[in-house]
């Protein structure tokens, strides 16, 4: 799937810029013949169909030009970023690509150390040194909607961090679900979280498939997000939040701002109504555990206060069942374990086989989450439960 929508991205949008960090700029077109000569590189090192590609990567070009070279010729990319000491003893990697100063010494495992810098415009291919070969990379291979193609981690904040596995059915589901048929329409976007996590290692496709522009901050920070924003006239404020109350903390104008879109934790009836007031723009609630892929989320036509009490409403093939300790559904207004079902819902995680401690035997995904839905269909979380799945 990667494959193919790189190349149509690159044929749609060319010179567009797909991913900006800082000065350096990598376009579509770019993207799609650099991971080309990534994927000849890898396949001559003989990765093959369904052996694990570690990026251990600062997030910027390189880490998505590598994503997208192991997904041309069948690898699984487990994306875990620069912050670890280590890597989960689960991943076993065929090879690791990583950056000076990231990991330790591993013995008996084939790294490849990248020598990164951010020059100026354009991205410079210098960065990936020997992982490139100015050729043709392998011949597409027959499609198969189970085969894996990336791990991505959960949060941790009930447990160590799990590898969760998507393959191009849910990849698929995602991308249908935020593009649909249409090409081109996406706006450009500054990214909130690290590039190994599930807001873009699964939702890569839907950016290849409307052009949109990532901007990609190499860390984090108020002053440095209201910069990206300020200087490229980004209309979306997106993050945690943690981030957008930071951000709102600042007290600074955002003239150009037409939405705001709070995630990745449950946020406050208070922080969603200042930013309302502060900022004079929707403020969308959005709500995903890592295992389900796909989510809810309230909408900018939606009433005002929905994002305050609520997650939104199921839609888009999403569904959400409310249910006991025994797996009873339980009816309107009654609290108990938010379950969700989708087509992305994912495959399993990394070393385990499925069990109903996860899943429940109807394909509903236990989130370890508690709430109710309302008698208008709206989701309310109130909390977590005391045992389940962790996000």
């Amino acid at each position: 799937m990667l494959r193919l929508l790189a190349g149509e991205a690159a044929r749609r949008f060319g010179g567009r810029a797909a991913m900006v960090t800082g000065s350096s700029v990598l376009s579509f077109a770019d993207l799609d013949r650099l991971s080309d000569q990534v994927a000849a590189g890898l396949a001559h090192r003989g990765i093959r169909i369904g052996d694990v590609v570690v990026l251990a990567l600062p997030d910027g070009p390189e880490f998505v030009i590598c994503y997208v070279a192991a997904a041309k010729i069948g690898a699984v990319t487990a994306g875990v970023g620069a912050g670890r000491a280590g890597l989960p003893a689960e991943l076993d990697p065929t090879l690791v690509i990583t950056a000076p100063r990231v990991l330790p010494a591993m013995a008996g495992l084939d790294v490849v150390t990248l020598p990164l810098r951010r020059g100026p415009r354009p991205f410079d291919p210098a960065v990936l040194g020997g992982l490139r070969r100015d050729e043709a990379p392998p011949p597409p291979f027959p499609p198969d909607p189970g085969r894996p193609v990336v791990i991505t981690f959960t949060s941790g904040r009930t447990g160590p961090p799990k590898g969760v596995v998507f393959g191009n059915r849910q990849l698929e589901a995602i991308r249908a679900h935020g593009a649909g048929a249409r090409w081109g329409t996406g706006d450009a976007r500054l990214v909130p979280y690290g590039l190994g996590r599930i807001g873009f290692a699964t939702r890569l496709p839907v950016f290849l498939q409307t052009g949109r522009t990532c901007h990609v901050l190499p860390e984090w920070s108020p002053e440095a997000a209201l910069r990206e924003l300020r200087e490229h006239g980004i209309g979306v404020l997106q993050g945690s939040p943690y981030q957008l109350e930071r951000v709102l903390e600042r007290g600074e104008d955002l003239p150009e701002l037409t939405l705001i879109l709070s995630s990745g934790a449950p946020a406050t009836p208070e922080l969603i109504g200042a930013l309302r007031d502060r900022y004079g723009v929707p403020v969308c609630n959005r709500y995903v555990c890592t295992e389900a892929g796909l989510g809810l989320g309230t909408r900018p036509d939606d009433p005002p206060e929905d994002a305050e009490v609520c997650v939104g409403r199921p839609r888009g093939g999403v569904a959400v069942s409310i249910r006991d300790a025994e797996g009873r559904v339980l009816p309107c207004e009654d609290q108990g374990e938010v379950l969700l079902r989708s087509e992305a819902v994912m495959s399993g995680y990394v070393g385990r086989s499925p069990d109903r401690s996860v899943f429940a035997k109807d394909g509903f995904i236990r989130t370890g989450d508690r709430g109710y839905i309302d008698h208008t269909g709206r989701l309310h979380l109130v909390g977590r439960m005391s045992r389940a799945a962790e996000s």
